[in-house]
């Protein structure tokens, strides 16, 4: 099942506990009588957030306080307006979008869940500008996205806790912004202070793409661009953690794809090869870091599959080395999230070509999460801490619901998947219509899919779920600003 090579290292002196195999509990997630609930994020408290269709068949946001399995619609802005949520954080905060007015437009709310019923904050856009998408929140209450002028161009913008107006994150340039030398900034990731350190990417108007981080100062934000690699082009941001170190993604001087991460001195270290046996290991993309600096990405095989590794850079490009975290039997690996204590997520092909979801870490094999009885499973985030992992997955009649496995202690084992599948196929669950794991993932929904930090258009999306399942990352944009991606186009592949 899970074809490893010795460990490298540098991966062997990570911060990573080799736990015993331990209980896994897993819980369905109610409906609201409708026909598709996704949960989407959780926090260390177990708490879920994501969305449902209720019985008249109308979509909204939805919170299952931690030990329930009932989800509790979100406040709205106004009767049937329709909100989507996408982020919680460890305070019990939660961001998203909602809808208002005659339009229909979308603006982006923030929702204290420990004041069950209470009407969500509403955030405001810049000055002059006409509306604002959420996408992210820190653990301190900031949230990151972008307000949108009249033409709807996005400008990365943050909103600090408790605060309804937007603070604007500067574009590159001399004069910014008079005078810039980028356009359509938008944030990745940020730290978890009340003035945080943000990262993410713009698009230059020489044309290609750079990371940028925005750092707080007396007067204001000020924004750097990230190093590249010597003679190579674009560079993508993916994480920041509270060391400063950023994780992302930039292109070669002859094109390739490498994982690269920055020091808080702007050191910039990259890995362009597993240095392992086998199919070639090439296009190496980052699609999150944890606190402790542990990188996990995608990479492409000759034969043109997505495989995964975990990487514990050394600093050094001479000595970087990386592990391939395995399979589970099939031809297709995608790895989605790392969370702090080494446990990381995905989605894999399995030998008898089903899609199902996983858990692992480097020391210890990649294990299949089973499923609520159907044929799939997708899993859509970690909580940071890795003792709660969300997702979506089809029951034993072909229907879908929201799942929230947690171990007692933080780590799903291979000893423990054939009783998470067993204890998943007996949970309780609404029947549904039948539909395959991308008809799961409904556009309402869930509004933007990723791979890796990668943003596909609506058409890219589409036609990339018509091969394979993408998994879900727990960073989103709203759909105003969809119609770009956010990085390199080369990063995007498919599985097959």
């Amino acid at each position: 099942m899970c074809i490893r090579t010795s460990i490298t290292a540098a991966l062997a002196m990570a911060a990573f506990a080799l736990l015993p195999s331990v209980p896994v509990h897993a819980q369905g997630l109610g409906t609201l009588g409708g026909n598709v609930c996704s949960a989407v994020n959780t926090n260390d408290s177990g708490a879920v957030v994501g969305t449902c269709r209720d019985a008249e068949g109308d979509v909204g946001a939805v919170y299952w306080a931690p030990g329930t399995e009932i989800p509790v619609p979100l406040s709205m802005l106004e009767p049937d307006g329709p909100c989507s949520v996408y982020d919680i954080n460890n305070g019990n905060i939660a961001v998203g979008n909602c809808e208002k007015g005659a339009a229909g437009e979308f603006f982006p709310v923030r929702w204290t869940l420990s004041l069950p019923g209470s009407l969500p904050q509403r955030l405001n856009p810049l000055l002059g500008h006409v509306n604002a998408a959420a996408g992210i929140i820190n653990h301190a209450g900031v949230v990151g996205g972008a307000s949108l002028d009249g033409g709807g161009s996005p400008r990365a913008v943050i909103w600090r806790a408790g605060q309804t107006a937007a603070v604007e994150l500067p574009e590159l340039g001399l004069l910014p912004p008079l005078l810039t030398s980028s356009t359509g900034c938008q944030i990745a990731d940020m730290t978890d202070d009340a003035s945080p350190i943000v990262v993410g990417t713009c698009s230059l108007d020489e044309g290609g793409s750079i990371a940028v981080r925005w750092q707080p100062g007396v007067l204001g934000y000020t924004v750097s661009a990230l190093p590249r690699l010597p003679d190579g082009s674009n560079c993508v941001a993916a994480a920041i953690n509270q060391s400063g170190q950023i994780a992302g993604t930039c292109e070669t001087a002859t094109g390739d794809i490498v994982a690269v991460r920055w020091a808080a001195n702007n050191t910039l270290t990259y890995l362009d090869d597993l240095e392992v046996s086998g199919p070639s290991r090439e296009q190496l993309a980052v699609a999150d870091m944890n606190e402790g600096g542990v990188i996990v990405g995608n990479y492409l095989t000759d034969e043109g599959y997505s495989r995964a590794f975990v990487w514990s850079p050394v600093n050094n490009p001479a000595s970087e080395e990386a592990l391939d975290i395995g399979g589970l039997g099939g031809f297709w690996t995608t790895i989605i999230d790392i969370a702090d204590d080494g446990t990381f997520t995905g989605v894999a092909q399995t030998s008898d070509g089903r899609v199902e979801g996983f858990a692992g870490s480097a020391t210890l094999e990649i294990a299949g999460i089973g499923t609520l009885g159907g044929f799939t499973s997708a899993p859509a985030a970690l909580s940071d801490s890795g003792n709660h992992l969300v997702g979506t997955s089809q029951t034993a009649a072909g229907f879908g619901n929201a799942f929230l496995l947690s171990a007692t202690l933080t780590r799903l084992t291979r000893a423990s998947a054939s009783r998470t599948q067993s204890r998943l196929a007996r949970l309780q669950f609404l029947e549904t219509e039948p539909a395959a794991i991308s008809n799961l993932i409904d556009p309402e929904l869930q509004p933007v899919l990723y791979e890796g930090d990668i943003l596909l258009t609506e058409d890219q999306s589409a036609h990339l779920l018509d091969e394979e399942t993408l998994s879900l990352k727990r960073r989103h944009c709203r759909e105003v600003i969809r119609s770009r991606i956010c990085g390199l186009k080369k990063i995007i592949w498919r599985h097959g």
